[in-house]
């Protein structure tokens, strides 16, 4: 379950939307974009309470989601586009690499954050498996897709038609263009209710939560193996 082939033209997407990111995303989530970031991530410090002193930020991207770490850390950042690495001045380290086949050790990292990055992988179930071998605690915010036929119908409409010209407010016509495929992506998930089935698989689900009427769920979970 995944974007199975078509992952490659997501990940060409991915590349070509570096310089707009951000404005993008703050543009496609009516300007939460961030807001949610730092809700996940003040979910990792309320519930466990303890320092993150090695972290790995899945799908960084420009590194958006780590700066909201607090104090001292060490923050390793994986990505499957050079491009978004190369912009990345976040991480300590970087390295490029996909979800499904993460070159770590199990149980590398006292910390996973993956921000808006999950719902982009191939096999998003072996994806969620690997975030819990290398990760002691999983802190994850990305896009869903309603459980609630009506909300999943109304997202579908808005990944295909609205968004992209939304998105055309912020970046030129040949780049918002790629923001189509956001809908390719919402098509291939998982509802919401499916995916917590997924995660607690691999994983001790702490919290779930959805935001934007099904669109968003921030998650915490912890592997099995950690005390």
């Amino acid at each position: 379950m995944g974007l199975g082939a078509e992952w490659h033209v997501v990940r060409e997407a991915y590349r070509k939307i570096t310089r707009v990111y951000e404005r993008a995303n703050m543009l496609a989530t009516l300007g939460n974009v961030d807001r949610w970031r730092r809700e996940a991530i003040a979910l990792f410090y309320s519930l466990n309470g303890k320092a993150a002193l090695k972290v790995l930020d899945a799908g960084a991207g420009p590194g958006n989601m780590a700066r909201h770490i607090k104090g001292v850390r060490y923050v390793v950042a994986l990505d499957a586009t050079p491009e978004m690495l190369y912009v990345n001045d976040v991480a300590d380290d970087k390295v490029v690499g996909v979800f499904e086949y993460m070159p770590f050790r199990d149980g590398s990292f006292d910390l996973l954050v993956a921000g808006y990055s999950l719902h982009a992988a191939m096999d998003l179930e072996r994806a969620v498996a690997e975030f819990s071998r290398v990760a002691a605690f999983q802190c994850v915010v990305s896009i869903g897709k309603p459980t609630n036929r009506l909300m999943r119908r109304l997202l579908l409409m808005y990944t295909k038609y609205v968004l992209p010209r939304l998105v055309c407010l912020a970046a030129p016509k040949e780049i918002c263009s790629e923001y189509k495929k956001i809908y390719i992506i919402v098509s291939a998930l998982p509802p919401n209710s499916k995916l917590k089935e997924i995660i607690s698989r691999y994983a001790v689900l702490i919290t779930f939560r959805e935001r934007g009427f099904g669109s968003i769920y921030i998650y915490l979970s912890r592997s099995p193996n950690s005390f």
